[in-house]
């Protein structure tokens, strides 16, 4: 019974930070900016937590600047993401076989 009452409230720690902004949220109205802000910030945070990976992924610089370049050139075509996996590990694997 006890461990049933720890997942119990385990369960409701984690869920209760989770809905409330999304409740309190989708009562307001922002601006524009806001909007687009708020839009943006998922992208951004990613992008911050991916790139020093990509960084440290390979200590050819080529193939990490091959990497972000096909990253971006894909993002700025607006196609979807496993494009972008896919097309950057093809390039360095390309380019770590023929160097």
């Amino acid at each position: 019974m006890n461990m049933l009452m720890l997942t119990i409230c385990l369960a409701l720690s984690t869920a209760i930070p989770r809905i409330l902004p999304a409740v309190f949220i989708s009562r307001m109205h922002f601006s524009r900016g806001a909007r687009k802000f708020l839009r943006m910030l998922p992208v951004s945070v990613m992008a911050a937590l991916i790139f020093p990976g990509v960084i440290q992924s390979s200590p050819n610089v080529a193939a990490c600047l091959t990497t972000i370049g096909l990253s971006v050139f894909c993002g700025l075509m607006n196609w979807p993401p496993i494009t972008a996996v896919l097309a950057s590990a093809g390039a360095v694997w390309l380019l770590l076989v023929l160097m």
